[in-house]
């Protein structure tokens, strides 16, 4: 499969599909010029979840977690993309540690714009919890895993709008999973909560994507 590479830039028509929900995400855009609509279809409508403008980000999760598109793509107008190749991504990923914290606040925010997007049972609501929490710790798994219980817990909820019971039941049904072990730690006790999580076999969270 053909995978261009960073700094190609792609023109799209108004109303041009840029990708579709359910393929996979082997490249990111950066938006150069003009809009582009992210939207899923719900019950057989079109529920648009953003609008981005130029400078802004998308497609580069589905990079990062491996997953397949779980939304679809279109030019809201006539556009120019730059593409976001994986070495390129991974390459800037490990160069900047602030450049994980801040795509790891843009997932945490898409998926809680996501969810407040999404009529859903509470049944499902709850599984989508899990697999948010499951999301970010997978993407921070890339790059270090472990982190102080209540600082993750805080960055979470203070975007998602998940309560810290959330997290609390969230966090103990991936450590059954032993997807994660909390631990005490001492060293953390001052600056911290006195707790650390600890990532320890990613291949046991719960897949969502992106």
């Amino acid at each position: 499969m053909f995978n261009p590479k960073f700094g190609t830039v792609k023109p799209y028509h108004k109303n041009q599909v840029i990708f579709k929900e359910g393929q996979p995400g082997n490249v990111g855009y950066l938006v150069r010029s003009g809009e582009v609509t992210i939207y899923k279809i719900i019950d057989e409508k079109k529920t648009v979840l953003n609008t981005l403008g130029p400078g802004e980000v998308f497609g580069e999760m589905g990079i990062i977690t491996k997953q397949p598109r779980t939304a679809c793509a279109e030019a809201a107008e006539f556009c120019e993309l730059v593409i976001i190749d994986k070495e390129t991504l991974y390459s800037m990923l490990k160069k900047s540690p602030k450049m994980v914290q801040s795509i790891t606040l843009l997932l945490i925010k898409r998926l809680a714009s996501t969810l407040d997007m999404l009529d859903v049972s509470h049944e499902q609501a709850e599984k989508n919890k899990l697999t948010t929490v499951s999301d970010i710790l997978m993407l921070m798994a890339r790059y270090g895993h472990e982190i102080d219980y209540m600082i993750f817990c805080n960055k979470v909820t203070t975007v998602t709008g998940m309560t810290q019971k959330d997290m609390d039941l969230i966090l103990q049904q991936l450590a059954e999973l032993r997807a994660v072990e909390i631990v005490r730690d001492d060293n953390t006790a001052d600056s911290g909560s006195g707790w650390k999580l600890t990532i320890t076999d990613p291949g046991l969270l719960p897949e969502a994507g992106l």
